[in-house]
């Protein structure tokens, strides 16, 4: 008897625990799409959702758009400063025969180079794809 109670409990649950997770039903590949009671304007809400970016108004895309490209042009141009400014200590510790930190600033601007130029072909196609 208490075996077919915990077997017809179990199946309960079971049956609950399927139509419960019906309603987290995903539409596409990621994130959670509507559900089966779900109403039809709930795409057109404002939100993030994991498959599909943010799926606001066309303002809140390109304030997004203008702030990823304007912050890779910031990174751009405080590297290149610093690179500058590595140059500067680079030809000071040449003046003074301190070859370990020239090699030492030959180094930090070299992965300085590296980090611009990346971030030079990231700001690239960003403005190419029109993100």
């Amino acid at each position: 008897m208490a075996k077919k109670l915990l077997l017809a409990i179990g199946s309960v649950a079971l049956f609950a625990g399927t139509i419960a997770l019906q309603g987290c039903s995903d539409t596409g590949p990621y994130g959670y799409g509507p559900g089966y009671y779900s109403n039809s304007a709930y795409y057109g809400q404002r939100g993030y959702y994991a498959g599909n970016g943010y799926a606001g108004a066309y303002d809140q895309h390109r304030y997004w758009h203008d702030r990823d490209v304007n912050n890779d042009a910031r990174a751009i141009s405080q590297g290149q400063a610093n690179i500058r400014h590595d140059k500067q200590e680079l030809h000071e510790d040449l003046e003074n025969h301190d070859y370990r930190a020239a090699a030492h600033e030959q180094a930090e601007i070299q992965q300085r180079r590296a980090n611009v130029r990346a971030r030079k072909a990231d700001m690239n196609a960003d403005l190419s794809n029109g993100y």
